[in-house]
This record gives C-alpha cells, structure tokens and sequence, in this order.
C-alpha cells in the first residue's frame, strides 16, 4: 500500500497528471475538428512538464512542506526525468510546423516571466495585482486551441474564437480551488481572486463562468446537442469541486481531482 502511494505521489508531483491534463485539452480541440494526430498533444504534454518543474524550481520556498520534503527525497529521478523529457520534447520540436512555434512563443514568454523577474524593476507577472488567474487562463487555452489549429493550419474563424474563449472561461473557473487552496500561502500583493472578494464570492463567480462557458455553445453553427450534454455535466461536476473547495484543503483534492477534470472532459468526447 505504501509503495502504490508512492507511486502515485511521484505522478502527482513529478507533474505528470497535470501534463495529462494538457494533452487532454489539446486532444479536446483537434477532436472538435475531426483531426486525430498526436503529435501536437504530446509536445504540449512534455512542455507542460517542463514548464512546470522550471515554475516550481524557482517558487521552490513558496510550497508546501510536504511537496518540498518530497521534491528533496526524489531530486535525483527528478532530474532524470526532466533530461528524458527535455530530449523528447526537443525531439517533437522538429516535427512542429515553424508557424506553430511562433504562436506558442507569447505564452513561453508568460510562462517565463511568470516566474523570472524583468530586470527593469526586478518584478515578474506573478506580482502584478489580480493578473495571476487571467494569465494562467489566457495562457492554457492559447496552447491547448491555437496552437494545435495552427500546427493542423486551420483558419482562426469564428468557432475557433468561440472554442478558445470557452476554453479561457473553463480554465479561469477551474483555477479558482487552487487559489482558495493558497490564500493563506499567496502574498497580499497578488491580489488574487478570494483574497479580494473572499471565498464564497469567488465561487459565486466561478460558478457565472461556468454558465457562460455553456452558454456559448449555442453560438456554434451547426448546434451539437450531444456535445451540449458533455459541457454542461463537465460543468456540473466543475462546479461541485470548485463548491467543496476550501482552505487547508487536503492536497490531493486541487492537483488531483480538480486538475482530473480535462481528462474526464476527453473522456467524455471519446465517448
């Protein structure tokens, strides 16, 4: 039993169920368009990888005991891990279209100074007041719609738009647990969501985003009924985690179930 919550430890904190959930919502959009190729989810499942473990490396002070206790027992396969996933996600590189590539450079960049500080006035995105859960938002949806499009060379045309803002809106709502999770942890200066209007009102608005992440689905032409039902128990179930969410959470509560969600969602298209 210990050796399987091990197991299950090192997926969750090595960033693997979170990369998941990347590929996830990369296989979503291309299936919305009736494409079914791999390269492109993959590239953002091992640059999820990446991303992640560079934003941790960085904020490493910033976490909780338990993920840092874990992160210096494992450092060594971590660094293993890291190496084999790098030379993979070098090699996916090369089968990306170059016009792909530059879509995904204004959210490498975001990625980067989400963490890293500008020179300039030495702060980085994530001090800047409030931006925190829109660049998180703005950032997945451009990775996981566009830049699969782009590399497929689809047109950016109006149910394009429709798909990246519903993909915006359903990361904006889902990201919410997570904040209420760290609200204690979270500088006042970040301003984020539940530290500005607390926690039952951020799930008031979590739950305003949801209905118009459903919304519009009606503006896509033709309606598909059946992918109407998928999105709106997506929602439901969303909208019960994001409801139970709460401080001192137990921890596989946020970087388990609710980052489960563009899995269950791929789940339910398949079928």
């Amino acid at each position: 039993m210990k050796s399987l919550k091990s197991i299950f430890d090192f997926y969750i904190y090595s960033n693997i169920h979170v990369a998941i959930a990347g590929f996830s919502f990369t296989k979503i959009t291309l299936l919305n368009f009736d494409i079914h190729e791999n390269t492109s989810p993959f590239f953002v499942f091992f640059a999820t990888i990446v991303s992640y473990n560079f934003i941790r490396s960085y904020k490493i002070k910033e976490i909780d005991i338990f993920s840092m206790s874990w992160i210096n027992r494992h450092k060594n396969i971590l660094i293993i891990l890291n190496m084999i996933i790098i030379i993979l996600l070098i090699f996916y590189a090369f089968r990306i279209k170059f016009s792909a590539l530059l879509v995904l450079i204004p959210f490498a960049l975001a990625t980067f100074f989400y963490i890293v500080p500008f020179r300039i006035n030495n702060k980085n995105l994530r001090s800047i007041a409030s931006l925190k859960l829109f660049l998180i938002a703005i950032t997945w949806a451009g990775v996981t719609v566009l830049f699969p499009l782009v590399q497929n060379d689809l047109f950016i045309n109006t149910e394009v738009v429709i798909i990246f803002i519903q993909r915006f809106l359903f990361i904006l709502a889902v990201t919410i647990p997570f904040d209420i999770r760290d609200i204690q942890v979270d500088h006042d200066q970040l301003k984020t969501l539940p530290q500005i209007i607390g926690v039952n009102s951020s799930k008031f608005f979590s739950g305003m985003v949801l209905i118009a992440f459903l919304l519009l689905e009606f503006l896509k032409i033709p309606f598909d009924k059946s992918n109407f039902y998928d999105i709106l128990l997506l929602a439901m179930i969303s909208f019960l985690w994001i409801f139970f969410a709460k401080e001192n959470q137990n921890r596989y509560y946020t970087t388990f179930w609710v980052e489960a969600l563009p899995i269950f969602w791929l789940f339910l298209v398949v079928l």
